[in-house]
């Protein structure tokens, strides 16, 4: 039975490289997760980690039919997926780390597999959206660890993606794609497979993909992509003429302007700095840059930074008049702005998403919300029924509070906690009077495309001097009532098996219910600084496949479907030639750069330059 929003995404060495290069997978399975899909990663052993376990088998005499040697060398994807486990929960995306629950037999170091028990699986799948599992090895009929051989990654995620029913199996490399030889050796230009039929993918050298992966999607009549991170074109493998196109073409790092540089701004300067292939920090603005140290040269002047030749300004400084002011001045720019600032469009965001309707800018704000739960992306998600319904812990801090409150601390213990730990900002008045809560709300509400709502339209109740029970938990709540909404923030009792006390700490959860009669839950951390840096540097990332989807579409052959199952070619012309007045005004979903922007001018350069080629 097929699941029709399950990926299985499959990470080897060549792209985890290091330790430090395991933020790329966290941000891929993000992206992925945010779009409303479940994500199954299959891990490799970091680069070179197999070769050095293997070699300590060898000096300690072992065999290589050994079981004793197989259970070593399987220690470096188990180690990757601790790894990426761990780093998925400092983003605060719920992940479960499982084995694959494969069996096989044959050769001890070569083994093929014969069966999957999965059931672990789609149950963590059902339950967290997120499951992060070694590839390579497996387990023979008496439960003793065997290795999959060279490849044994991709067979891993192929063999889970059947097993599953998997809408999309996409193995992740470091190439754009399949190529008839390894696209790095000398020699004439190799050739890139668009489509390609299983027995195309064979005669290759195998040095992309292992034949023994491509004869096991073959027997089974298994389709699956192949690709690079963030990629917004793959090459699909199944049964399908063979056609050939052009390699992807390069794109310029992203120049970025960051307006604060406190907790939040911090961490996205920290991960910004972890990728500068696709990333340059051009400048950073804070009210006195002697207090601050940052990797990229520091400003006092917002506004001029917001002014300045960036692609993209990330507003991260809080406040209201300022940042209205620095946002509307990149705006008017038809400059993309990202911003995690909900106070910022409480007040101010619908005129701001219509500036950059007018200049052919973006405006993004999926950290606004939630911090890593996608809750703009989900209700603005395309093809979705209309809200009509929001309820959740919208305010990590709060949550947080109470369940130290429950749990014995008085109220003055828990806030200072809370500070210490980094969820709370040095005055938590807007965290506990509701007043937080409250423009999270008007924000849903702009992005859900109907009715305004005003944050002093929301009933609010605060925690200090309220009388609290077991189980209490501040609540935001929004419902659709004709041409308006009702909207309140108040102090509830949760039952022990309530669906929002999944909210544990810092967390938000999120219930999301539709005209259609449909309902969504959403889960995941609302506060810190790694949730919500994670949730902007989402949305640099998303810009950064828009660009390369418009250079797409200045050269031919390229008709791939991005993670939503659109048409990234045909959907962004269409958006291109409809009447801004006939848009709704959207925070986090794709409206495209205009074609006629400085922005994009650089990458019709590029892409100039790659068709003269």
């Amino acid at each position: 039975m097929s699941d029709t929003r399950l990926v299985v995404l499959k990470f080897g060495g060549s792209v985890l490289r290091d330790e430090a290069s395991l933020g790329s997978a966290v941000h891929e399975i993000y992206r992925w997760r945010r779009d409303g899909w479940r994500t199954l990663a299959v891990v490799s052993a970091l680069a070179g980690r197999t070769d050095e376990l293997l070699a300590r088998a060898t000096r300690l005499g072992l065999e290589a039919d050994s079981r004793a040697r197989a259970a070593l060398a399987a220690g470096g994807e188990l180690e990757s997926a601790a790894l990426l486990a761990a780093l998925l929960e400092r983003a605060g995306v719920p992940a479960a780390c499982l084995p694959a629950g494969l069996r096989a037999r044959g050769p001890v170091s070569d083994a093929l597999p014969v069966a999957a028990g999965v059931g672990r699986l789609r149950a963590a799948l059902g339950r967290l959206g997120v499951v992060v599992c070694p590839g390579f090895m497996a387990h023979d009929r008496r439960g003793e660890t065997v290795l999959l051989g060279r490849g044994g990654s991709d067979l891993t995620a192929l063999c889970l993606a059947k097993a599953l029913g998997a809408t999309r199996c996409i193995l992740i490399k470091d190439v754009d794609g399949l190529y008839d030889r390894d696209p790095a050796l000398p020699g004439p230009p190799a050739v890139r497979y668009e489509t390609a039929g299983w027995d195309d993918a064979l005669a290759t050298d195998g040095s992309i993909i292992q034949h023994k992966a491509i004869r096991f999607a073959q027997r089974h009549r298994l389709g699956f992509e192949l690709g690079t991170l963030n990629a917004t074109a793959w090459t699909r493998i199944g049964d399908h003429p063979a056609r050939t196109g052009m390699p992807t073409a390069h794109q310029a790092p992203l120049r970025v302007g960051m307006l604060g540089h406190g907790t939040v701004g911090g961490g996205v300067a920290r991960l910004l700095a972890a990728d500068a292939r696709r990333f340059t920090l051009v400048g950073v603005a804070v009210r006195d840059p002697s207090r601050h140290g940052s990797p990229a040269p520091l400003v006092g002047d917002p506004l001029g930074l917001a002014g300045s030749d960036v692609d993209v300004v990330v507003e991260v400084m809080g406040g209201v008049d300022v940042a209205r002011e620095a946002v509307a001045t990149a705006l008017r720019r038809g400059v993309a702005v990202v911003t995690a600032n909900k106070d910022l469009l409480s007040a101010h965001g619908g005129e701001l998403a219509a500036l950059a309707d007018r200049h052919g800018g973006r405006l993004l704000a999926s950290a606004a919300v939630g911090g890593s739960v996608p809750v703009l992306e989900a209700i603005g998600r395309p093809g979705s029924a209309p809200l009509v319904e929001l309820s959740g812990v919208l305010n990590g801090t709060a949550n947080f509070v109470l369940e130290a409150c429950e749990a014995g601390s008085s109220l003055a213990v828990a806030i200072a906690e809370a500070r210490r730990l980094g969820y709370a900002e040095a005055d938590t008045a807007r965290d506990l009077d509701g007043r937080d809560a409250a423009a999270k709300l008007c924000a849903a509400a702009l992005q859900a495309g109907g009715p305004p709502l005003a944050e002093r339209d929301v009933l609010r109740q605060p925690i200090v001097g309220a009388a609290l029970r077991p189980g209490m938990r501040q609540v935001a709540s929004m419902v659709r009532d004709g041409d308006s909404w009702r909207a309140q923030v108040c102090l509830a009792p949760l039952a022990p098996d309530s669906l929002l006390r999944r909210a544990r700490a810092a967390q938000n959860v999120v219930i999301i219910r539709r005209d259609d009669g449909s309902q969504e839950i959403l889960h995941g951390g609302g506060a810190g600084r790694w949730p919500t840096a994670e949730s902007v540097v989402g949305d640099l990332w998303q810009l950064i496949r828009e660009r390369a989807s418009v250079a797409d579409e200045v050269r031919p052959g390229c008709t791939e479907a991005g993670p939503d199952g659109v048409n990234w070619r045909k959907s962004r012309q269409k958006a291109l030639t409809t009447p801004i007045e006939a848009r709704p005004v959207s925070l986090s979903m794709s409206k495209v750069y205009s074609a006629v922007t400085r922005r994009l001018r650089r990458v019709s350069r590029l892409t100039a330059a790659v068709n003269d080629s």
